[in-house]
């Protein structure tokens, strides 16, 4: 890549927030990938132009509609993958039946959340056996208060990386059906050129660039169907919301060192 092309790829990326960097920009330029990548290595004379197109792209907001089609895509499959998981991981970890946190642990949590929460009450385990709908929309609003309280991601930094990574993996998911379709077509056509010219031209007609870029492009094909599933998307989301339900230990100690203090 030009200079120019790798200077209009920092500013890109300075215009966003590392989240909406990391976790909506990052989607998009994986499905994309393949077309750039073999865009240079078969015109390569067309390096200082595709940094314009970069640049013409920021200044009309392309590059930032891209990054919430991302974000929409995601958010729209994610309940398919909750109704997957039997419920929000951040939800499905506080409930008595599940067994992923231990007991000691959970209750921990569960005393600290019914102490600061006004009018809280978490359910029992009879009344989340008998009512379980119910005492999941009393886990989402619990959930929904340790979200407002673990905003900043320079004191929660842990939590900030780790929904990050969900955010990421769950945008890719969103975006399967156009990556796969994308790094198919493009290295199918890189291909196809290749056979083409060695045959009618031979081999010497053939860069370096397209017979290394086209094997590389034919990676992205079963990274999308046999990596990016719901599995791989979960991995991040429990770990999301394990380190949510552990922000309570941060949030405990500092709260009782300001009382203690004033």
């Amino acid at each position: 890549m030009s200079t120019s092309g790798i200077a209009n790829a920092g500013a890109i990326a300075g215009l966003f927030d590392p989240y909406t960097r990391k976790a909506r920009l990052y989607p998009v330029l994986l499905v994309v990938f393949p077309c750039i990548l073999l865009t240079y290595a078969w015109f390569p004379s067309l390096c200082n132009a595709m940094g314009v197109i970069a640049s013409l792209c920021v200044s009309f907001g392309v590059v930032l509609l891209l990054s919430q089609l991302a974000r929409d895509r995601g958010k729209e499959r994610e309940s398919r993958l909750f109704e997957n998981w039997d419920g929000k991981p951040s939800v499905a970890l506080i409930r008595h039946a599940d067994q992923r946190i231990d007991s000691i642990t959970k209750k921990r949590y569960r005393a600290y959340l019914e102490s600061k929460i006004p009018n809280l009450h978490l359910p029992t385990p009879s009344e989340e056996r008998n009512n379980p709908a119910r005492a999941d929309a009393v886990y989402q609003s619990v959930t929904a208060w340790l979200l407002t309280q673990t905003r900043d991601p320079k004191k929660f930094l842990i939590l900030f990386d780790e929904n990050v990574s969900y955010g990421f993996r769950r945008n890719v998911w969103g975006l399967k059906p156009f990556g796969a379709a994308v790094s198919i077509v493009v290295a199918a056509v890189s291909t196809t050129a290749i056979i083409y010219l060695w045959l009618h031209q031979g081999a010497s007609s053939l860069s370096t660039e397209v017979c290394v870029a086209t094997p590389i492009a034919w990676l992205f094909p079963p990274f999308w169907f046999f990596v990016v599933s719901p599995s791989w998307v979960r991995v991040p989301a429990d770990a999301y919301g394990r380190q949510l339900l552990a922000s309570i230990d941060s949030l405990s100690p500092r709260e009782s060192v300001a009382t203690s203090s004033s």
